[in-house]
C-alpha cells in the first residue's frame, strides 16, 4: 500500500512537472507575434497604435500571456484631408471602438464608437484631434471585465470561447486637418415627366442644410447618412427642356442643369362633374395646401412603394389629358382606380399620417408623410381607421376602400408618377441609404 501511495506521488510529480515543462515552452514560444495585427485605417492612412493590452491564450486557453505597452503622449499626425467624412477601415476582429474627436479649443465634437461615427458630421472645417480604442472581446464579454495586467503576466483565461482567441485592445491618439470642399452629384441629367431627380450632397461640413433654387419645384435637403439627400421632382407637367438648378452648400454654389423630356401619357374619356361649391374648395385649400410647405422630415421609406389597393382597374391614369364631350380638358395630376368597397386601403410605404379626416371636397382623406418632401394623398376612402400623428408601415390598413380611390404622390406641390414608385425606378431609389 506504501508503495502504491509512493507511485502515485510520483505520477503526480511528474504529470505537474511535464505541465509546467509544457506551460514552460509555451510561455517561451508565445511572443507578441500573437498579438492581432492593428489594421486600422483612417482616411485611408495605417494609425500607428499608441498603447496597447492583450491577453494571449497559453494551454489551449487555460492560462492567459500578457502583452502591455502603456499609452504615451505621441500623436501620430496625419496631415490635411479633403474628404469631409474621412472613412475608418477595421480589422475583422473588432468587436467595440470607443472613439472621441475633439477641435482645435479642446471641445468634444463625437464621443461614441466606430460605428455611430458613420453618421457623424463634422462643425466646420479646422484642426481635429482624434482617440480611438479598438477593441477585441468574446461575445459576451464587457470591456470593464478585462483584467489587463504587466507584460510577461499569466492571468487565468475568461473561458467564454472555445476555442480561446487573444482578449485585448489597442490606442490610437492621431491629429488631422479636415480641408472639405462641398459636391452635389445628379442621379440623371435627363429626366421624363413625372419622374424624380436625386441630388446627393458630400463633402459638407456642419448642420446647415443645403438649400435647392430651381422651378420645378419647391425642393428641401434632408440629412441621409453622412451627408444630405433631395429630391427634385419633374412634374406630368413640366416644360420640356433645360432647366437651371441652384444649389447652395455651405456657402459654396454648384449650378446644373436638368433637361426634361416631354412624355404622351396620352388622353382618356370622362363625364362631366358637378362643380364643387366655394365651401368645399376653401376647406379642402386649408386642411390639405399648407402641408405642400411643410418641412421635409427624414426619409421614412426603404424599397418600393406599394399601391394603395391591391385589386383595381385604372379609371383615370397620371398625366393624362382628360376630354368631356369631346372637348380636352386639363392633364390629371392624380391616378383614379376603381377599387372594390371594403378591401383595406393600404399605406404605400412607411411615414406619418399627417391627415386622416373626412372632406366635403375629396371624401375620407389620408395624407402620409414619408420624408424628403414625399406625400401621398389618399382620397374618397369609405372609412378611415388611423388617426393624424400615427406612424404606419408599408401595406398598414388605412383605412377601407370604396368604390373608387383617387391617390396624388407628391414631392412638395408636384406630382410625380406613381407607378414608377410601385416599381421601385428613378432618383427616390438611387443609392437609397447613403
Amino acid at each position: 500500500m506504501k508503495r502504491l501511495l509512493l507511485w502515485l506521488i510520483g505520477v503526480a510529480l511528474g504529470v505537474v512537472v511535464l505541465l509546467a515543462a509544457v506551460l514552460g515552452v509555451s510561455y517561451s514560444f508565445t511572443s507578441e507575434g500573437a498579438k492581432p495585427a492593428s489594421e486600422v485605417q483612417f482616411a485611408g492612412q495605417e494609425l500607428e497604435p499608441n498603447g496597447w493590452c492583450w491577453q494571449v491564450p497559453l494551454l489551449g486557453g487555460q492560462v492567459d500571456k500578457v502583452f502591455a505597452s502603456p499609452r504615451t503622449l505621441t500623436v501620430q499626425k496625419l496631415g490635411v484631408l479633403y474628404d469631409a467624412h474621412p472613412a475608418f477601415a477595421l480589422p475583422e476582429w473588432y468587436s467595440y471602438g470607443p472613439l472621441t474627436i475633439t477641435d482645435s479649443a479642446g471641445n468634444v465634437v463625437f464621443e461614441g464608437t466606430a460605428a455611430t461615427y458613420d453618421d457623424f458630421l463634422f462643425p466646420a472645417n479646422g484642426d481635429y484631434k482624434a482617440e480611438l480604442t479598438v477593441w477585441r472581446l468574446p461575445e459576451n464579454m464587457l470591456a470593464t471585465q478585462f483584467e489587463g495586467g504587466s507584460t510577461g503576466e499569466l492571468r487565468q483565461d475568461v473561458r467564454l470561447e472555445k476555442p480561446a482567441k487573444p482578449i485585448g485592445w489597442y490606442y490610437y491618439s492621431f491629429r488631422f486637418t479636415l480641408q472639405a470642399s462641398a459636391e452635389v452629384e445628379l442621379s440623371a441629367e435627363r429626366m421624363e415627366q413625372g419622374g424624380t431627380v436625386a441630388a446627393a450632397f458630400t463633402g459638407m461640413v456642419g448642420e446647415t442644410a443645403p438649400t435647392v433654387e430651381t422651378d420645378l419645384g419647391n425642393v428641401k435637403a434632408v440629412r441621409l447618412g453622412s451627408g444630405w439627400r433631395a429630391y427634385i421632382p419633374v412634374a406630368y407637367n413640366a416644360a420640356a427642356g433645360a432647366h437651371e438648378v441652384t444649389f447652395t452648400v455651405g456657402g459654396e454654389t454648384v449650378v446644373k442643369n436638368i433637361t426634361v423630356i416631354p412624355k404622351d401619357f396620352g388622353t382618356v374619356e370622362i363625364e362631366a362633374e358637378p362643380e364643387a361649391s366655394e365651401a368645399a374648395n376653401t376647406e379642402f385649400r386649408n386642411a390639405v395646401w399648407p402641408l405642400y410647405e411643410q418641412p421635409a422630415r427624414e426619409k421614412l421609406w426603404s424599397g418600393g412603394f406599394a399601391c394603395p389597393a391591391e385589386n383595381y382597374m385604372t379609371l383615370v391614369d397620371f398625366g393624362q389629358t382628360k376630354v368631356t364631350g369631346g372637348k380636352q380638358g386639363s392633364k390629371s395630376n392624380s391616378t383614379k382606380l376603381y377599387t372594390i368597397p371594403g378591401d383595406p386601403c393600404r399605406a404605400p410605404a412607411n411615414g406619418v399620417v399627417v391627415l386622416a379626416r373626412n372632406l366635403a371636397l375629396t371624401g375620407n382623406t389620408v395624407v402620409i408623410d414619408h420624408g424628403c418632401g414625399l406625400r401621398s394623398y389618399l382620397y374618397g376612402l369609405d372609412a378611415l381607421s388611423v388617426s393624424e400623428g400615427q406612424s404606419v408601415e408599408r401595406g398598414q390598413a388605412v383605412g377601407a376602400l370604396g368604390e373608387d380611390l383617387t391617390m396624388d404622390f407628391k414631392l412638395g406641390s408636384k406630382s410625380v408618377n406613381p407607378w414608377l414608385l410601385f416599381q421601385t425606378s428613378g432618383g427616390l431609389f438611387w443609392k437609397e441609404n447613403g
